[in-house]
């Protein structure tokens, strides 16, 4: 065998004794150059090789027990299946890069240690650590179901994840949203994804996916794509005049310079672009649904009402989203109810003492 110094590049010879040059990674399809080594078409091969996805894993044998048998598994279970398809995809970009790193590792081997040492090299992204070491659970459970490790293995339950320090996502300040209306006016794509991600308080991916239909008679209706939760609002004032300034596509009511509907990532690619260009470059579209929430909990919207303006379907996770800084107004309100409650009391106990 011929090594060469480039990744995963190896040569051998033919039963004819030439040399031949093959590419050779993990999970991936073995391929023959054609062209000889060294050439402008065999550094196009070569890149060609770098850039193709890994082999589907249904079409390569499973190690009983292994880390990409108890997910196979786990995508054939009702936990995964009954799962809406925004969080399929999600768990899925998880567990296939977890299953990229460990595929034939046994589960057995992920003892409580091994899960603690993963969750300190993600202290840099605490909320993916979070979210692998839920997985990892429904692994376990699943492991253990088809008794593939011991029936009391549990190590995920002796871990903790990293703590999350920023609470996720920025969530957008008034001088900040003031400061992006200012760079992009009513009738640009930019403000109009704006005003529906903030005024409609809804997720990334169901704005994207917008159709007229679902902003009919003056209300926003739509199952949300992540929880199928359904989400009943009217269209306010400025969402209002966003929307009659446009511009808005043909079937969606956001739409590319091809008239297509978004991507995931090109719809983020071009509200960062915008944000960036607004000199936000720390604020990201997914925060507009958090300063949606926001503005409900200033405005003194109970944790019902504003659950049905975001769609979300517990308070705990409304309340992350709504924040809960320091609120000097709230404060002085409730510590003048105090003040007086107390004045109250010493007027009566004085009354009392006189009588």
């Amino acid at each position: 065998m011929t090594k060469s110094p480039l990744l995963y590049v190896t040569g051998y010879r033919d039963r004819h004794q030439k040399i031949r040059w093959r590419f050779r990674r993990k999970g991936y399809a073995v391929h023959y150059f054609k062209s000889p080594y060294g050439s402008k078409e065999f550094e196009r091969e070569y890149a060609a090789c770098l850039q193709n996805d890994p082999q589907p894993i249904a079409g390569r044998k499973l190690i009983p027990g292994s880390v990409s048998d108890v997910i196979s598994r786990y995508y054939a279970d009702n936990a995964f299946l009954d799962l809406a398809p925004a969080t399929q995809k999600v768990y899925r970009g998880v567990l296939e890069q977890f299953r990229t790193a460990f595929a034939d590792t046994a589960m057995r081997s992920f003892d409580a240690e091994r899960i603690s040492r993963l969750m300190t090299a993600m202290r840099h992204k605490p909320h993916a650590a979070a979210r692998l070491r839920k997985l990892l659970a429904q692994l376990f459970v699943i492991a253990r179901r088809a008794k593939l490790v011991p029936h009391n293995f549990d190590p995920v339950r002796d871990t903790r994840p990293p703590k999350a320090g920023s609470g996720g996502y920025h969530r957008w300040t008034e001088d900040e949203l003031a400061a992006f209306e200012a760079k992009h006016p009513l009738g640009t794509k930019p403000r109009l994804a704006f005003d529906l991600l903030l005024y409609g308080a809804q997720r990334s991916g169901d704005v994207r996916l917008m159709t007229h239909a679902m902003i009919a008679r003056g209300r926003i209706r739509l199952d949300q794509s992540k929880t199928n939760n359904a989400v009943d609002i009217p269209i306010v004032e400025p969402l209002a005049l966003s929307l009659a300034a446009g511009p808005l596509g043909a079937s969606t009511l956001i739409e590319t310079k091809y008239g297509q509907p978004f991507t995931e990532k090109g719809f983020y690619g071009m509200m960062k672009d915008a944000c960036i260009d607004a000199g936000l470059p720390h604020c990201q579209p997914h925060g507009l649904r958090k300063a949606a929430a926001r503005r409900c909990r200033e405005s003194g919207c109970s944790d019902e009402e504003g659950m049905a303006i975001t769609g979300h379907k517990t308070v705990k996770e409304y309340r992350l989203y709504a924040g809960s800084d320091a609120r000097p107004e709230v404060a002085d309100a409730a510590m003048r109810k105090v003040m007086a409650n107390r004045s109250a009391k010493v007027a009566t106990n004085g009354d009392q003492t006189v009588v």
